[in-house]
């Protein structure tokens, strides 16, 4: 988000942008109601009406989160084995981990539940158990001694993007600042 808005104020540098920070539903339904002209969030969970546009940024896959030092270890055993850091269930990633859970037949030792994955990182990070989570590849991260570890078969991936409708009074703005967040995401 941060590269996004540098790179937009370079080329619109007197535009005056709100950022407010909400779950991804919240913002979808303010963005539907004319509230908000855009928002970066989550994929909604069904199909989007004729009257909004979706720009697909980046899929983050789940990953087992795990200290370092057990990184060498299977991930389903740390899964069943570890104590598990659950990401909040009424979120979409935490939704998905739960379901891939299931599927997989696993039980975890639940220790912790948050909805906040720097937190996460940083209890893992501690040796306070492993969790699922999407893989959030962000600056946060890189001092953390956190492996990350690929799941087989794993179909769920949190998909992050633009959302804004069709007939905007600014759609000049958001797709000048949708260009400049693909520009920002394919450098990556």
């Amino acid at each position: 988000m941060p590269e996004i808005l540098a790179a937009f104020v370079k080329v619109y540098p007197d535009v005056h942008v709100e950022i407010l920070s909400a779950i991804s539903t919240d913002l979808y339904d303010e963005v539907l109601r004319g509230e908000l002209d855009a928002a970066i969030c989550l994929h909604p969970p069904f199909e989007l009406p004729k009257t909004m546009c979706w720009e697909q940024l980046c899929e983050e896959p789940l990953v087992v989160m795990a200290p370092a030092k057990w990184g060498q270890r299977d991930a389903f055993a740390l899964l069943r084995e570890e104590p598990f850091i659950r990401y909040n269930r009424n979120l979409g990633g935490g939704k998905q981990a739960d379901a891939y859970l299931r599927k997989a037949g696993i039980m975890p030792r639940e220790r912790f539940e948050l909805s906040s994955l720097p937190a996460i990182a940083m209890l893992v990070d501690r040796g306070l158990g492993v969790s699922l989570a999407p893989d959030a590849s962000v600056p946060w991260l890189r001092g953390l001694h956190v492996a990350r570890m690929a799941l087989p078969d794993q179909p769920y991936r949190r998909r992050f993007g633009i959302i804004w409708q069709r007939a905007s009074v600014r759609t000049r703005l958001i797709l000048a600042l949708v260009e400049q967040a693909r520009r920002v995401v394919s450098r990556r």
